[in-house]
């Protein structure tokens, strides 16, 4: 199959699974196409079927910003007829799904759409008011629609009235890469030995990141501990100064953007995931594959990746006290965090190993395929 690839590639857990399925489908032997602003962080390097086709900016003084979502359709029309691709895949409702339905049209024949929604899309995005009925739209337009975690499905039928067939494609880690074999040094983040946090997210609101640091500090209040925060975004401010007025900021580690994250997961004792709303929560579970328990809430989805009391602990939002109390708990029974760290590992084995849900996505793409063109 020749298949067509929307999506953001900027770091965030929509992006990250849409280049991973891509590059599992071109190792299939399948033609992947990206059309993105920008490369996909997760596609640094060549790959045999892989193209990558960027929206470059266009300035016009007609317009105050540049028209990225008309470039980009522009984009996608121009690789549909030079390509000849046999699906759409959209990643995120809006733009992507909008985009290619509107690149179709232009191009002239019916290339089907599949939409994927990953959650923000829909609950922030998409149900705001001046978004909702394009989003709306978009779901209804496409030839299938498929959601990361059964929270997400009840989530767009209760929000958008969607009554078709929403049918449960789990993300997916790359085994291979987050494993506990490639963990970082130890004495290079930990020079006096001391336990390991880990926190990996947008630092978006809803991340609630200075929650980690609230729980970091109640931690390094009974152990030697250090912290490491992995990813930026508009919080970030905010919780370098509580760590600053709790007096931690020395004990925590401010990475920042990283493309390469499984070591630093793999060396680290526990993460926390306090946030408030995820509609699965890939960063929990790259950080299970690696061996490494969650101490996270019971938002959303996350329920469908972390068992709690088998391969990591939930509480509810906010329980910042309990969060503590269960990372220390890990932290100072070296043999219930390994026990707990190789069911981790075996449970993410089992249910979420990108080759299981690879296969899905074909027979989904056949299915479409079939459906639209009478097979």
């Amino acid at each position: 199959m020749k298949i067509g690839i929307l999506c953001h590639s900027t770091y965030g857990g929509s992006g990250v699974v849409a280049s991973e399925l891509g590059k599992l489908l071109a190792k299939r032997g399948h033609e992947v196409h990206f059309v993105t602003v920008g490369r996909p962080f997760r596609l640094a390097t060549y790959q045999h079927n892989i193209f990558v086709h960027e929206v470059a900016a266009f300035h016009h003084p007609l317009f105050e910003v540049p028209p990225y979502f008309l470039t980009q359709v522009n984009k996608t029309v121009e690789v549909l007829r030079c390509y000849q691709l046999d699906i759409l895949h959209a990643h995120y409702a809006v733009p992507h799904s909008l985009g290619a339905h509107l690149a179709r049209q232009i191009f002239g024949r019916h290339v089907p759409v599949i939409t994927t929604l990953h959650g923000t899309d829909t609950s922030l995005v998409g149900a705001h008011q001046e978004f909702y009925e394009i989003t709306r739209y978009g779901l209804e337009a496409s030839d299938a629609v498929t959601v990361v975690s059964s929270f997400l499905a009840e989530q767009t039928r209760g929000t958008f009235y969607y009554t078709k067939e929403l049918p449960v494609l789990y993300n997916f880690v790359d085994t291979d890469l987050f494993t506990p074999e490639v963990a970082a040094e130890r004495h290079l983040l930990t020079p006096k030995g001391e336990a390991l946090l880990v926190h990996l997210s947008n630092f978006r609101p809803l991340k609630r990141v200075q929650d980690v640091i609230q729980v970091f500090h109640r931690v390094r209040q009974q152990i030697p501990a250090r912290l490491v925060m992995i990813g930026d975004g508009p919080d970030m401010p905010a919780a370098q100064t509580l760590a600053q007025s709790l007096g931690v900021s020395k004990d925590i580690l401010f990475l920042g953007q990283q493309d390469t994250i499984a070591p630093i997961l793999a060396a680290s004792d526990v993460m926390l995931f306090p946030s408030c709303c995820e509609s699965f929560g890939l960063a929990a579970l790259e950080a299970l594959s690696c061996g490494v328990p969650v101490v996270a809430t019971r938002s959303g989805g996350v329920p469908e990746v972390i068992e709690h009391g088998r391969v990591g602990f939930l509480t509810r939002v906010g329980e910042i006290e309990e969060m503590a109390r269960l990372t220390l708990l890990l932290l100072n029974d070296r043999s219930l965090r390994q026990e707990m760290s190789a069911r981790a590992r075996s449970y993410v084995l089992r249910k979420f190993n990108a080759d299981q849900w690879v296969v899905k996505y074909e027979q989904l793409y056949q299915s479409v395929l079939n459906k639209s063109y009478g097979g």
